[in-house]
């Protein structure tokens, strides 16, 4: 996407104001899929035309006249990427990485990305290696070994520009002659100085770096946390250097895990301190200094008392009991309200409890409204996802 008319359009379309990212790729897939226009030819309709062939709410349709009223701002910036050499890929692009449609899906898969770089890289196997920013001796010599370990692997290292893991796994790949993605928590024009630090790597081709933020937004902590999401997305394999039980590096796994994905942690050294022993026992995979796959004792029994009794009594992230996978199989042939799933199933559950289990699986899409209604990923045909 090269013209400053498009590229204005799609940012028009994927930063708007109050609209969720499963919203707007929804209406992304209306628009050039079962409409097959472009998105510029969408912006160029007027506000019932939206309303009355695209299925879009009264609210929505203002939301979307005022974002084009703003489409001279936009322009600007959109002219400022291209003079300065920034590529923009929207959602229905072949250059958008597969791996992040298919991890993320079409809840959580950015509607563009801003890149600068090889963009060929998205493409390429990929490894995220993450962990604290004030990650310890011994986290970062596992980082250095890993990362050198994937560039003798040719696969691409994953980071996101943080100090500590972060720019250690970036620095250990490029020093052996690899290639790395910095996912950016911040607008990629808000980036310079560490355009300018690698430059050199970026022109060879070695460097791709990505953002799916507005171009001029700042850092932020929300942006660095949404960012983890993304990096997590674009990697056939996620590596854990050093995690507490707290902050990114600890959500990103449970968020992994919960969505089926493999993820391996470094094993902890006899009385380290960090969460290690308790991802393993969620079932994270535990690695040697080096990423090899590593024997383990049972991980149960290196949690606290009270958090072993806890672990106890949860189910497996990627399980669901017998009266859960009745609701979920209800959920691929139609849509219900929780009303209407207690009632069909005869739940002895209170709607707040089932409305609770339905926002913690992956594959379940929320359809607003009144009632608002439940259903199946699965079900639903969606060409880009």
């Amino acid at each position: 996407m090269t013209t400053l008319n498009d590229i204005t359009c799609w940012m028009t379309l994927a930063h708007l104001p109050g609209w969720s990212v499963e919203r707007i790729n929804r209406l992304v897939v209306r628009i050039v899929h079962e409409e097959a226009i472009t998105v510029s030819e969408f912006f160029a309709l007027d506000k019932q035309e939206w309303v009355n062939r695209f299925a879009v709410m009264e609210q929505e349709a203002t939301d979307l006249a005022r974002a084009k009223a703003d489409m001279p701002r936009l322009a600007f910036i959109a002219e400022q990427l291209l003079h300065e050499g920034f590529q923009v890929i929207p959602l229905n692009a072949p250059e958008y990485p597969i791996t992040l449609r298919e991890h993320l899906k079409v809840k959580n898969a950015p509607t563009l990305l801003y890149v600068k770089g090889r963009i060929t890289l998205l493409q390429e196997a990929a490894v995220a290696i993450v962990g604290s920013r004030k990650a310890g001796a011994t986290a970062l010599e596992f980082t250095a070994n890993l990362a050198r370990k994937c560039v003798s692997e040719h696969k691409v290292v994953v980071s996101g520009y943080a100090q500590g893991v972060d720019r250690q796994a970036l620095d250990s790949a490029l020093a052996a002659g690899g290639r790395s993605i910095i996912v950016l928590p911040q607008g990629i024009l808000t980036f310079q100085s560490g355009l300018k630090t690698y430059y050199r790597a970026i022109v060879n081709g070695d460097v791709l770096v990505l953002s799916t933020f507005f171009p001029k937004a700042g850092w932020e902590v929300g942006l660095a946390m949404a960012r983890n999401a993304y990096i997590y997305g674009l990697a056939d394999e996620i590596y854990a250097a050093e995690s507490d039980n707290k902050g990114g590096t600890w959500q990103g796994v449970l968020d992994g895990l919960k969505r089926g994905r493999e993820v391996y942690v470094r094993k902890p050294n006899p009385g380290e301190q960090n969460a290690h022993g308790k991802l393993i026992a969620l079932g994270a995979i535990p690695v040697d200094m080096y990423g090899n796959r590593a024997a383990y004792p049972d991980a149960q029994e290196l949690l606290i008392p009270e958090n072993r009794a806890e672990e106890a009594t949860k189910e497996p992230y990627n399980t669901v009991n017998a009266t859960e996978k009745q609701i979920l199989d209800l959920l691929c042939q139609s849509a219900f309200s929780a009303k209407e799933i207690i009632r069909i199933l005869k739940l002895d559950w209170d709607i707040l409890s089932l409305q609770q289990f339905l926002a913690s699986r992956p594959e379940v899409y929320r359809i607003s409204g009144k009632p608002l209604k439940y259903t199946c990923r699965n079900g639903m045909a969606l060409t880009l996802f």
